[in-house]
């Protein structure tokens, strides 16, 4: 009897068969009973088989040997490679051709937490095709959304499904059915390709996050003025150092585009990318916007290049940076629509560097592009641009360290005055400590040169400017524990002393005014007394900072030793539990008026959250140089961001930009997101003020919806619903 008992428990718990396939799969058979009977092996009650690529859990199982096939039956669990689980009560695998059949059955995959609960499933090495079956990355029981579809296949090794007769699902209710039943009539052929590609006749995707061909996410919406719109990029992945995106686009009212995008690495330590689009208006749009171009076209040509010429202790790279474009619109009608600005004036650039532990320089070319002009005759050119910096070293003793700079600059252009500058900046400091290391002090000797070539005139003399100055510094840093907090303070004080050496020929700011010159200023500098103080409040026992204050203020001397206070910044900053307050300003003595001031409040309790801005300043721009603030004009606006997050996975966020002196709401946007496990969606209202390519160059104000709605990790909707207004002078 004890025998019995004793070999009953050897079956029951370490019971193993290892049986070689002809295939070299090994796998291992533990059960309650196994009984052999010549190669077929039949093996019953918790069944549990095991092997370099399966785990299997079952009731029952035979196996033959001979053709290394095995039959699961009664709660059947397989999974592969620790990634892909399937639960059923039928299986059948192939172990030496990789052929499995189950019905019905559950598959898993624990990387992107897709099931597919299908009737049954055919698999040949790595296909699974699909029979009547429902997917889902939701709960598996009452889904917030499940695609069902006829049959389908997924490749486990590619991670790729193709689903076909596919339904989309919101709960048991369908909202979309990816299937083509009939194919409508539509005159614009742009149309119809819009209608098959939001109803193809099959669904595909990947179950990975690895780049590979295919249409990417979609945009679809309606504008008030511009209709019905759709957007389609194509991802092509030629190689694994190049790809293409081609997007079309067609707006029902206003026209139709396309947009070509190209990304190339040449090496591990560099990208090119190129771009090209165009937009053509209808008749009807263009006449009725006034338009300055009925077609919208431009490029961009980005590439970044490290370690082209240097060795391993050093960094050199090429950076370039090109674009054109007709006018502003180009960047209105692009699928990934930028930031909007009115600026007139785009740039290119082409940049080299190279940098080392003792020295760093470079070469830069920029190019500037008038586009509502027809040429840029009368816009400065900088070509080229050469700067070398050499980095502080031990000039004669360690105390004594040095530095130069040099910076070249060829401003050139075809219609107006031009000229070549050069500017050499070399320092020499001394530095030490005084009363055993209390105070720091330093003392410097700052030459700065000037050269200035004009070109394109005969009115104006070459100008050259040398300076001297005396620079002394001394820093006091000061600390203090107390019971609860601790206080750290900084005070510097620095005294600049000019030599003007040598002034010959016109230069602006110096002894020229002649607003011709103003793009080519010198800064002479003053003698002059300045203070700074630096504290902070930390508190004892997390060392965060709860009060941080700076302040600001230079001591001006002019020719006659005459005192003049410059501009007095303060800024201030108080963090306590739920958030923190700051201010930022500038004062002006001799106005006695505050030119700039910052306020913001940030505060955040549990899912509650705002930020608060406020600014003011003076209009300085087009300003002469003896210039009163109180003559400015003032600049004041208020933003603010308000949301809260509830209920676990909803966010509701509410964001104004006010323009107090316009009366005008530059950005006013309301937002909605609802992120949960397997899906999110992001609804955004917005009223904002865009640039226009019109005649008259005025913003118009467009109110757009953007909704976008992700099943999560399969596919992701944006729909844009825009209203145009009338124009904003």
């Amino acid at each position: 009897m004890l025998n019995k008992f004793f070999c009953l428990t050897i079956a029951l718990i370490f019971f193993s068969l290892n049986l070689e396939a002809k295939n070299e799969q090994t796998i291992q058979i533990v059960a309650n009973e196994v009984i052999t009977k010549g190669n077929i092996i039949t093996a019953k009650g918790d069944i549990l088989i095991f092997s370099p690529s399966y785990y299997i859990t079952a009731q029952k199982a035979i196996y033959d040997k001979n053709t290394s096939t095995l039959e699961l039956f009664e709660n059947v669990n397989v999974s592969k490679n620790s990634e892909v689980i399937s639960l059923s009560n039928y299986a059948f695998l192939d172990m030496k051709n990789e052929v499995n059949s189950v019905s019905p059955v559950l598959i898993i995959d624990k990387k992107t937490n897709i099931w597919i609960n299908a009737k049954k499933v055919i698999k040949k090495s790595d296909l699974n095709i699909m029979k009547n079956a429902t997917l889902s990355s939701c709960e598996c029981y009452d889904p917030a959304w499940s695609i069902g579809f006829y049959s389908g296949d997924y490749n486990t090794t590619k991670q790729w499904v193709n689903l076909y007769g596919t339904t989309l699902y919101v709960k048991d209710i369908p909202a979309w059915y990816f299937m083509v039943p009939a194919i409508p009539y539509v005159a614009a052929p742009h149309l119809l390709a819009a209608y098959l590609i939001l109803n193809p006749p099959y669904f595909g995707f990947p179950t990975s996050k690895e780049r590979r061909s295919g249409l990417l996410r979609p945009k679809f919406g309606y504008g008030s003025e511009e209709g019905y719109f759709f957007m389609q990029p194509i991802f092509y992945d030629a190689r694994d150092d190049l790809d293409f995106e081609y997007i079309p686009q067609a707006r029902s009212l206003r026209g139709v585009g396309h947009e070509l995008k190209m990304r190339y690495k040449d090496s591990r330590y560099s990208q090119l990318d190129i771009s090209y689009g165009q937009f053509k208006e209808k008749d009807s749009y263009f006449k009725e916007n006034d338009f300055t171009n009925q077609k919208h076209f431009g490029w961009n040509l980005n590439y970044e290049r490290n370690h082209l010429f240097s060795s391993k202790n050093n960094k050199d790279g090429l950076l370039i940076s090109l674009q054109d474009m007709n006018d502003i619109e180009y960047k209105n009608t692009k699928y990934m629509q930028t930031k909007i600005s009115s600026d007139q004036i785009i740039e290119s650039n082409i940049k080299y560097f190279y940098n080392t532990n003792s020295f760093y320089g470079d070469i830069e070319t920029k190019y500037f592009n008038n586009i509502v002009q027809d040429d840029n005759d009368n816009v400065m050119q900088i070509l080229p641009q050469i700067q070398f910096h050499k980095y502080s070293y031990s000039f004669l003793f360690d105390s004594l360290l040095s530095s130069y700079d040099i910076k070249y600059s060829r401003k050139t252009r075809v219609d107006g005055i031009g000229a070549n500058t050069t500017n050499i900046n070399i320092p020499f400091t001394y530095s030490t400590y005084l009363f055993d290391k209390l105070i720091g002090v330093s003392f410097s000797e700052q030459f700065n040169y000037t050269n200035i070539n004009y070109s394109n005139t005969n009115i104006y003399k070459d100008g050259n400017y040398l300076e001297n100055s005396h620079i002394i510094s001394a820093d006091l840093d000061l600390i203090k524990p107390y019971d609860s907090f601790i206080h750290s303070i900084n005070f510097n004080t620095t005294y600049t002393k000019p030599h003007t050496i040598k002034t010959k020929g016109d230069i602006y700011g110096i002894n020229n005014n002649d607003s011709t010159l103003n793009l080519f200023p010198v800064t002479s500098n003053q003698e002059n007394l300045n203070f700074s103080i630096n504290q902070n409040i930390y508190d004892k026992d997390s060392l965060k900072a709860i009060i941080s204050h700076k302040i600001n203020q230079s001591i001006v001397y002019d020719e006659n030793r005459t005192i003049e206070l410059a501009n007095l910044e303060n800024e201030l900053t108080f963090n306590f539990t739920y958030g923190s307050l700051s201010n930022r300003l500038v004062y002006n003595h001799k106005d006695k008026m505050i030119i700039s001031s910052t306020y913001a409040l940030k505060l955040k309790k549990d899912n509650l959250f705002s930020n608060i801005d406020y600014s003011y300043s003076k209009n300085k721009s087009g300003a002469p140089i003896d210039f009163s603030y109180r003559d400015l004009d003032d600049l004041k606006s208020i933003t603010g961001e308000f949301g809260a997050k509830v209920f676990k996975y909803y966010t509701i966020k509410y964001k104004e930009q006010y323009d107090i002196i316009e009366d005008i709401r530059n950005i006013k946007e309301y937002n909605l997101i609802i992120d949960k496990k397997c899906w999110k969606l992001d609804i955004k209202l917005a009223d904002n003020l865009v640039a226009a390519a019109t005649s008259t160059n005025n913003a118009r104000r467009q109110n757009i919806i953007y909704a976008t709605i992700t099943l999560k990790p399969i596919v992701s909707y944006q729909y844009v619903y825009e209203q145009d207004e009338k124009e904003v002078n």
